[in-house]
């Protein structure tokens, strides 16, 4: 089978839909399939193009059965409402013409979204080579950015909603990464029977290949950032979503007392790292170091060497948000620190993969790295649970190959 892929976001990027369906990619063309890829030039979540892109018209990458084709983009940094919808609908437009005009013949499009238009351009790709089309949804846009106030509901948002229903209509398979999300997409139209929960997960065998590899690297790092104490690791996008400012607020109340051994490592990019950087500077926060970016290879490795990742939400009305690091701190075999609520929280208290505050809850996290400070064997079987959980529900490779029959069931 050819499968058809159509995602804004891909590898080398980080997040949750390049881990996805770079994942899932793999384990399809193991299984004997091939694999095209329609993305753009990596950006995510800088807003800036890599180097090595950035004087390409277009590129195909090929190595084996997979093919990457990458079409350009109007990525001018910045994070503002109109830099995004420059950025998503030059995506939409020139992956649509790319697609269209290759001879491509797939055997089924699947689109990953957010942003929605991409689920615009797959399902038009479908219809133009006359295939099913399946609809893979990570979150439901508009409401979820304006429920987050990164938007307000305006025409746009309504006519932008009304396209989303008549996607959701005429998929042959719908796919989300939660149970909260799949209810709430039947509750906008989407049929129920069409439906299916295919949630998000590590590839265990690569992830404890990449950790191997890469152990020596990430214990020198964390050694000079943190020569001396325990490692608390945040892996992942610095956007307001995940509400980091209680972290630094955690690490300055920390600070005051005299020889408490945490120090505070946080791994990535995005539109807040340099307001967190620039109160690490003014408040003086000697606990807490901004790494920046590095390859999503590295990052099994620097759990290893951590003493716990920490998995953060601000307080929000979706519930249903499940954090891919979640699914990477607990397949690394640390514990998680859980700031968060809702279905994430449900999660984590199934795994029994670690403590559990309520999203931003200064005291509840405090207390949290006080009690595993204070009980070495519960930090040992925390991780040891987690690891468990995420062997037995979120392999990737086992999910890939559902997400393939249920493919297979739509032809």
């Amino acid at each position: 089978m050819h499968i058809l892929v159509v995602s804004q976001f891909f590898e080398p990027e980080m997040g949750a839909p390049a881990a996805r369906f770079g994942d899932f990619a793999k384990a399809w063309m193991a299984a004997g399939h091939r694999v095209t890829v329609l993305t753009t030039w990596p950006n995510f979540p800088s807003g800036v193009i890599d180097k090595p892109y950035r004087q390409l018209p277009w590129s195909v990458e090929r190595k084996g059965l997979l093919s990457v084709i990458r079409t350009p983009v109007l990525a001018v940094g910045g994070h503002s409402a109109a830099r995004k919808a420059l950025l998503y609908g030059s995506f939409a437009v020139s992956s649509l013409l790319q697609g269209a005009l290759r001879d491509l013949q797939p055997d089924i499009v699947v689109g990953t979204t957010p942003p929605p238009t991409v689920g615009y351009v797959s399902a038009l790709l479908a219809k133009r080579f006359a295939v099913p089309h399946v609809l893979d949804v990570r979150d439901i846009w508009p409401e979820a950015v304006i429920n987050a106030g990164r938007v307000r509901a305006s025409i746009a948002t309504d006519a932008l909603d009304r396209a989303n229903r008549l996607v959701l209509g005429s998929a042959a398979a719908i796919t989300t990464v939660s149970s909260g999300k799949r209810t709430r997409l039947i509750a906008l139209g989407a049929p129920s029977s069409r439906v299916h929960l295919v949630a998000n997960g590590v590839d265990l065998q690569r992830f404890d290949a990449q950790r191997t590899c890469h152990l020596r690297a990430a214990r020198a790092r964390l050694k000079t950032v943190a020569p001396t104490g325990k490692t608390i690791l945040y892996a992942g996008v610095l956007n307001p979503a995940q509400g980091l400012d209680l972290l630094l607020d955690v690490a300055a109340a920390r600070q005051t007392r005299s020889g408490d051994p945490v120090n505070f490592v946080l791994v990535g990019d995005g539109v807040l790292r340099s307001h967190l950087s620039n109160r690490v500077a003014d408040e003086r926060l000697g606990n807490v170091h901004i790494v920046g970016p590095l390859p999503p290879a590295h990052i099994a490795a620097l759990y290893d060497r951590a003493w716990a990742g920490l998995v953060m939400l601000r307080p929000r009305k979706d519930t249903h948000t499940i954090p891919l690091k979640i699914y990477e701190v607990m397949a690394s075999g640390r514990p998680v620190l859980l700031s968060a609520d809702g279905e994430v929280a449900d999660i984590a208290a199934q795994a029994n993969c670690g403590p559990v505050s309520a999203a931003g809850d200064m005291p509840g996290l405090q207390a949290n790295i006080d009690a595993l400070l204070a009980d070495a064997l519960q930090v040992d079987a925390y991780g040891a649970a987690g690891r468990a959980f995420v062997r037995a529900h979120n392999d990737s490779a086992q999910i890939a190959t559902h997400f393939l029959k249920l493919m297979e069931a739509c032809r």
